[in-house]
Order: structure tokens, then sequence, then C-alpha cells
């Protein structure tokens, strides 16, 4: 990574990745006359000429759209999105994109048609016009440091970046950030949003970035994992020359050259949008993860390659449990219908869970499975064909090979998973006889190992591993749990108990999961939800009875059919106060985000292991890992490719000391027993840098305390879930690290109010001290007089801790003024100066004179009484008046809506000020003057003292 981390470093090296990909940088003063309406997004003089050069064809004739045509096409697409949410624009401008735009054409001899125009060159890239421009500024109060970008193809803005830079505290900002600032195009701010056109959302910081689609929340987000990448992949496109204006920061850094390179390279870019982008179910938008992108890449090239007896390539895509391998099938499907390479080719699904038929009104019964499976091998039924698996193994029985006239008819291809290679392997070698020109494409989520050398699945094309799917955000790490626990009977239960064995059990279990989902749910304070997996209906009643008995947990009973959805009786669906479920049958066909902890007490077949760890790796807010507790019946402890699987919580319990370690690295020698001594190790110290900025020395040590700290206590949340719920004891080990991280919360909570850093707690902080709280342990001693100990507690002589801290206090103030950004940064300069005085009491003097000082320009000599910020503005805006008791009185006004906008939602507080502030300035200000008002007030309120 370059060294050069300059004010808007992260902008400067995306438009440098983005001009060795091809795109054109705009500036504002070419941007203006491209468009048509100062208001609008589009860039009409762009498309234009892309339209005027467009000819379709008429009786053997090429004819040009004629100006009313291109005049409603323009129209047409600037005006789509309007009256609609982000996520309804954005679903209609693609359907423009892929479809055409349509315009009705007068010709010479006087009949219309209709002509079908596409917007975008999809078979020659660099025939469309690739731009890129910066957005207009948005005065948000939660995000200053956050530069935006705009991509335009073809004059319509189809991709927003959003570039996270340093604060005003030059600290660098987070994803997490331009993440909010995107979602303001969810709220009714039509003047602030983000390009309503807009196909793809990118988000960079300093260290990397992410993607989505239009409507995604925080934690939908994913990293791009491209295949192949390495360091000389980079550097080949780093030499690329640039064939545009020079980039302000080059070279760019290597932390952003991945996802650009992956997700905006223009033929890639067009690969998404055509095939990989499209709606769901309540509209939301998906586009297709890195892991799924390319076993469909990989998929395909098989399938174009042929053996030596003139048969398709197959083979097996393996992608990890709960990575979306059912979309992926969707994508591969989608990528043979649309590529004219494949017309020929018949695709046949046999799948365990088929998809339930649309119910006719008359409920008549269908043709058979076995027909229509008959029908399309025979050459009748459409293509793709699903068939019940079940199905198709009944056929591989009873069908005879074919003749080898019957052998040279059309290729099939069979899309399998995991199920299907549970069949017996004299079937599986009788299906391949029965069809020896059909190729076999298996999608996993781990490798097919069979034992037997005849039986071939096929090579390996692609592999997505669960720690990819981890590091790229797609879902959260799994871990497994269970010791020599159950089936044996506790020793402490009742011996006259006339209960049976089974229902001790049960009873001993549901305590159990009782006391583990308080200590992993509750008491962290995570909104999630468990299920328990059973077998048979009886086992879940029996269950439920004996939770209902232990009283703690709210359960549901629910059942699944053979393909996965609810029986009738839970068809009412499950409702959100339901923290456990217990589900017999199947396993569920869909995958609910709030699902954080399974407890398996049934059997299950090596692909149901994968399915029901897919289950409850779903990102969600308040999920950092997911629990599977195996209650010694499914065999997962002993199953094949345990790197499939999840890992054991052992490697969390391992991991604490190295954890500890890291944070004792942040301590003073020998002094992690005083706390005091801590505190003051990490409390602000400033001084004088040499480009004359003030630098907090110890800055740097309290962000990785901060961050550490959470991890640690993530990690210890993971590492003793069980221990106290099914052993009944926690061992001294895990006793000593809840002490430490009780100790580290404490200590970061102290040096965060030192340095004014409290706001900086996020939701997961917060839940890490809250639980660390709960743990904390208890101190039992003797009464003692702490008098004692005043003669030898250090002091502050010179006031070094006592001007640093006075210094942060004054730095913070001076941002909360609400003054014009050049006076802040001016009393900061000033402020900054005093630095040069030798630390100690001259130091000290010298910052309360300043304080003195500010205070006398604040109050105007008024005894400390707060000033009006309203008043202030308006006496800026439109200098003195002879109505200065109205003036007064409007500014007591503006006072009041800023105040009432700083007690409610922040990311409300634009919405309140403009609502409540413009029909109060109508009635005294004119149109013109009221705008000014309202720009200069949304743009420096949210630095307001609240109140």
């Amino acid at each position: 990574m370059s060294i050069n981390h300059g004010r808007f470093g992260v902008r400067h090296s995306v438009l440098g990745w983005l001009r060795r990909l091809g795109w054109n940088y705009l500036e504002a003063r070419e941007l203006r006359p491209l468009r048509g309406l100062a208001e609008s997004t589009l860039l009409e003089n762009r498309l234009l000429p892309w339209l005027r050069r467009f000819r379709f064809e008429r009786n053997g004739e090429l004819l040009p759209l004629s100006p009313q045509g291109v005049h409603e096409i323009i129209s047409t697409v600037d005006s789509c999105c309007h009256s609609l949410d982000w996520e309804a624009s954005s679903a209609t401008v693609h359907r423009l994109l892929v479809e055409g735009a349509r315009t009705v054409q007068q010709l010479p001899d006087g009949s219309s048609t209709e002509v079908l125009v596409p917007l975008i060159d999809w078979e020659h890239v660099q025939r469309n016009h690739w731009d890129v421009a910066d957005a207009e500024p948005y005065p948000d109060p939660l995000d200053p440091d956050i530069r935006e970008l705009v991509g335009y193809v073809n004059g319509i803005p189809l991709v927003v970046l959003a570039c996270v830079e340093r604060d005003r505290e030059k600290r660098w900002g987070t994803a997490a950030a331009g993440i909010s600032h995107l979602w303001r195009g969810k709220t009714a701010f039509v003047s602030h949003r983000p390009a309503l056109h807009a196909q793809l959302l990118l988000c960079l910081d300093r260290r990397g970035g992410c993607y989505a689609s239009v409507g995604t929340p925080a934690h939908g987000w994913m990293r791009w994992r491209e295949h192949g990448w390495s360091r000389e992949t980079e550097g080949q496109l780093r030499d690329r020359p640039v064939p545009f204006a020079e980039v302000a920061l080059d070279p760019p850094w290597a932390a952003h050259a991945e996802l650009l390179r992956g997700v905006l390279g223009p033929q890639r870019f067009l690969q998404l949008l055509r095939g990989f982008l499209r709606s769901g179910a309540h509209g939301r938008r998906y586009v297709a993860r890195p892991g799924q992108f390319f076993a469909v890449q990989h998929a395909l090239q098989a399938l174009r390659s042929r053996d030596a007896a003139g048969r398709r390539g197959g083979g097996q895509l393996c992608l990890a449990a709960g990575s979306g391998l059912q979309r992926a099938r969707y994508w591969l499907l989608h990528a043979l219908r649309a590529d004219p390479e494949f017309e020929g080719l018949r695709i046949l699904l046999p799948v365990a869970r088929p998809t339930p038929a649309p119910q006719d009104h008359k409920r008549r019964t269908g043709p058979q499975a076995s027909d229509q499976l008959t029908e399309f091998l025979a050459g009748h039924a459409s293509s793709p064909h699903e068939v019940p698996l079940r199905v198709f193994r009944g056929w591989g029985r009873k069908a005879a090979p074919p003749t080898p006239a019957e052998e040279a008819g059309t290729e099939i291809l069979l899309v399998v998973d995991a199920n299907f290679w549970e069949s017996p392997p004299a079937l599986l070698r009788r299906l391949r006889r029965c069809l020896p020109r059909s190729t076999w494409l298996t999608l996993s989520s781990q490798p097919i190992l069979l034992p037997s050398a005849d039986l071939d699945p096929g090579a390996p094309l692609y592999h997505y591993p669960p720690e990819h799917a981890v590091a790229d955000g797609v879902v959260v790490p799994a871990w497994r749990d269970g010791g020599a626990i159950f089936p044996v009977l506790s020793r402490d239960m009742p011996a006259d108990s006339e209960a049976s064995p089974g229902e001790l059990r049960q009873a001993q279990v549901a305590t159990a999961i009782s006391q583990h989902f308080h200590g992993v749910v509750r008491v962290a304070e995570r909104n999630l939800r468990g299920t328990l997996l059973v077998e048979t209906p009886k086992e879940a009643e029996d269950y439920q009875r004996a939770l209902h008995a232990d009283g703690r947990l709210q359960t549901q009973l629910t059942g699944y059919d053979s393909r996965g959805l609810p029986t009738q009786r839970a068809w009412e669906g499950i409702s959100p106060q339901v923290e456990l479920v217990i589900a017999h049958g199947d396993l569920p066909a869909s995958q609910d985000a709030r699902l954080g902890l399974l407890y398996v007490d049934r059997p299950l077949s090596d692909p149901e292991r994968l399915r029901a760890v897919g289950l409850i790796n779903a990102p969600h807010p308040d999920k950092r890992a997911a629990l599977v507790v195996d209650f010694h019946a499914s065999g997962m402890n002993d199953a094949a490719g345990q790197e499939w699987l999840p890992g054991s919580v052992q490697v969390n319990r391992d991991a604490l000391a190295g954890d500890d370690r890291r944070l004792q690295g942040l301590l003073p020698e020998r002094a992690e027993e005083n706390f005091h001594a801590c505190r003051d190790h990490l409390a602000p110290e400033w001084t004088l840098g040499t480009h004359g900025d003030d630098i907090d020395l110890n800055r740097r040590r309290r962000d990785l305390l901060h961050r550490r700290v959470t991890e640690f206590g993530q990690r210890l949340q993971v590492a003793i879930a069980s221990e106290a719920a099914f052993t009944g004891e926690q061992a001294a080990v895990s006793a000593r690290y809840r002490s430490t991280l009780h100790r580290y919360s404490v200590l970061r909570d102290a040096v965060s109010q030192l340095a004014l850093e409290e706001d900086r707690f996020n939701p997961e902080d917060l839940r890490v001290r809250h639980w660390a709280r709960e743990r904390a342990p208890a101190v039992h001693e003797e009464p003692l007089d702490y008098q004692v100990f005043a003669p030898v507690e250090q002091s502050d002589p010179a006031g070094r801790q006592q001007s640093n801290e006075m210094y942060t206090r004054l730095r913070h103030q001076l941002g909360q003024t609400g003054e014009e950004p050049h006076l802040i940064e001016q009393a900061r300069y000033n402020l900054s100066q005093i630095l040069l005085s030798p630390a100690g009491q001259m130091r000290l003097d010298a910052l309360q004179a300043f304080e003195a000082t500010r205070q006398v320009s604040l109050h105007g000599g008024s005894g400390g009484c707060a000033p009006s910020r309203g008043l202030a503005v308006l006496e800026g805006l439109f200098g003195a008046t002879r109505h200065q008791a109205d003036r007064i009185s409007m500014g007591a006004l503006i006072d009041v809506v800023v105040a009432e906008a700083h007690a409610g939602p922040r990311i409300l507080f634009h919405e309140h000020l403009r609502d409540r502030l413009e029909p109060l300035l109508r009635r005294h200000l004119k149109e013109t003057q009221v705008q000014a008002v309202l720009h200069a007030v949304l743009a420096r309120a949210h630095d307001w003292p609240p109140g």
C-alpha cells in the first residue's frame, strides 16, 4: 500500500484504479453541460449520441430513430424512477437495460412500427461511454468524511461508490460508516438521495471495500474474492497506462484493486448487470456472490469442453454451507438459457425437494412425475425439467440401456446435488449406462468422495470453502460444541422417579438448553433464536413439555414435510416472541437470519449435516458466530470432510491465551495490575507534529485496546458458552479470562471517558461491555482503610496530566461550537500552538487563558449566557438590520427547532429541521432568503451543542 495517506486518499486511489480499468473521470465543469436538466441525475448528452447512432431494420433498410423517438426514450429513462422507492427504481431501470426501451416510429410509407432500442451495447464493451464523477456533496452530520462517486454507462448512473476518508480527528473511517451513508437512499429525502438508477453500490475504506445491490442491509454486504488473484495480476493492472488525465494519488492502494477489478471492470460489470442481478421476494434486489459467480463461470467453461467421445465436460462445484448453493444453481440455469452455444442442451434436475407445483383452483391432479420424466427423455417436454429424486431412481432401476441409434439423441445435462450421490453404487452405475451421453454436474457443500474407483463424481471445478465465505462476509463462523455429556444420565437425578430413562434424559437436555440459551443469547443481549432438531412428532411434544416445565424459554412446535415446508399446523408462522423452535420431520427449506443456535438430537445424513449448518450461519446484526450443539446423535463429530463442517469451540479456547497476550502488549511492562498506571499509559498525550498539527501519541494504542477488548469478549462468549450449561461447573481458566475481560473493559471505559471518545461505542461494543459486567468476578476481602495509602499516592506536580486532559476537552469543544469550518480550523491551530510551550504548569496556564478568551468571545461579555446560534447565522447571512427584535425572535425559533432535532433520532435530524423550520421562515423571509438560511442551518446545526 502506498504510504501517501492524503485527506482524500481513498477517493484518489479509487479513481486511479478506475482510470486503469477504462473509466473516464469527469470534473464538475465537464459534468454540467452533459445534463439535460440541472436537477436530473441522467447525463442526457452522453445518451443522446448513442441513440442517434442506433439503426433499426425495416424491410432490409437501416433507419435512424426520429427526434421524437429519441426524446421519448430519454424522457422514459429519466422519469422512470419518479414516485418509486430505491429498490423499485433499481428494478425498473434494470428491466429497461436488459430488455431495451420501446418507442413507436413513423415510417416513410406512413405506417408505424414499435422499435426496441437497447441502452447498452452488451457485445462490444468499448462502444459504451464509461464515466465516473463526484456526486453532489451531502451535508450529513453522521459522516462528514465520506466522498461519493457515481459511475455512468452511456450517461445512466448505474453504480454509486462511497469512499470513506479521514474524519476531522484524522481517524480513518470504516466501511460501516459508508454503508450507513448510502442507506439514506431508503429515506424520504428525494433531493439528497443517491442516484435512483443505481444497480450496484460499493463502499471502500483504507483497508478494502465491499459491495451490494440496492436496498441490501448492512449485514448483507460482501467482499469480492477474485479467482486467481495474485500480486502479479495486481502488478499488471497497476502498470496499465492511464488513458486520461493524471491521477492525484499514484500508484493507487493495493487494498482496492481486487474489488474494483472484480466488480467494475467494464466487461465484468456488464456480466453482473446482465446475468447476475435479479429481484426476489418482496422486491428485494440480489446480486451474485463471488463464489456463485465463479462457480457458474467454471461450469460454463467445463461444459464448452468435450472428451474423446464427444461428451461435454462435467465436474463438481463446491460452495460452503449457507453461501447460496440454490441461488448459484439459478444463476447457472439462467446463464445456460442465455448462451446460444447451449441451445440444444437439455437440462434435467433430480432433486430431493421438488419445487411445489402451483395449485389448480379446481384441485385437479396433474400428470405423474414419472410420466413427465419419460416425456422429457423422449425429447418432448421443455427444459430445464425438475424431477423428484425418488422418481428418477425408480426410472433408473427399470430403464433399459439405450441402443446405439438411441444414444445419438440430444445431449442431456444432469445438475445433481449431494443427495443424488447417496444412491446405491449399483444404481449409479446403471444410471450411467442408461444415459451414456449425459453430462453430470454436481453442486454440493463439500467435495463428493466415493469408495469405488468406477464411480467418479467428476473433477473438482471450483471450491469456495467456509474460511473464504467467512472472510468475505457471506456467512458468520459456525462452531460445534458438545462433549461427553449425554446420553449418560446424570447421577443427581432422583432414584425414585417414575419417569422412564428417555424422559429423564429429555428433562436433563431441556434444562441444559435453557441454561445455554440464557447465557449465549439473553445475557449477551442478542436478538437471536434457537432450533432443536428432533426426528418424530412424539419426541418434539415430549421436549416441549419438558421445556414448558422448566419455564425459561418461549417455544413453538413446528413440523416440516419432505420438501422442507411447514406442515398444515404451522402455516400461521413463527411468532417473533418465540425463542426456541422445536422442529421435527425434514429440515427446513428456508433460512432464518435470526437463527443462531442449533441443538441436534437426531441422526443426520451427510447432506443434512451441511444443510443444518446452512440454517444458522446467515449474517445478522446481532450474530457474530453460530453454534451447533450436538447431543451425540447426528454423527457430526465423526463425519468425513471436517474442514467443511463447523470447527470445535476448542479452537476458540486455545486462542484466548494469544488474545490475552495481545491485550497485555498495550499496557506498561510489569504494571498490568496497577489500574491507574494503565489508565495513564493510555490517556491522551498531546504533542506537536512535524507538519504543525497536534498529535495524540496514545490514540493508536487506545484504538487497538477498543477493538481488541470487543474481539476478546466475542471469542470468550463462544469459548465458555457450554461449560456451565452442560457440565454444571466452569473451569478455572475460563474464570480467569472472565476476570481479565472485566478488567480490560473497565479500563477501556475509563480511558474513553478521559479521551472524550465514548461516542465511538457501537452496539457490539456495548453488548460486550454489559456481558463483561454481568460476568464480573466476585471480590471478597477484609474491610480496609484506603486513607492509609493517601501519602504514597502519585500526584501530578507538574500538571502534565491535567494539561493533557484540558487540551482534550478544549479541542473537543471547538468541534461543537457550530461555527464555520474555517473558523474552527483557525481556533484549533491557535490551540495547537500552545503545545510549543513546555509541558507542565506553563502549558496549563496557557490553556486556562485560552479557555477564558474563548468564553469571552462566545458570550460577548454577557456573563456566561449561552449564545444564540440561530441569531449568529442570520447576522452572518444578512448583516445588521433595523428590526433587531424580530431577528432575535427568529434566531430563538431556530435554536428551539435545532434543540428538538438534537433530541430526536440522529437519522431524522435533517428531515426534522427542514419540516419544522421551513414553514416558520416563510412567514418572515423571502424564498431565496429561506433557502439560504436552510442551507446554512443544515450545514452547521449538527455541530451545535444540544439543548
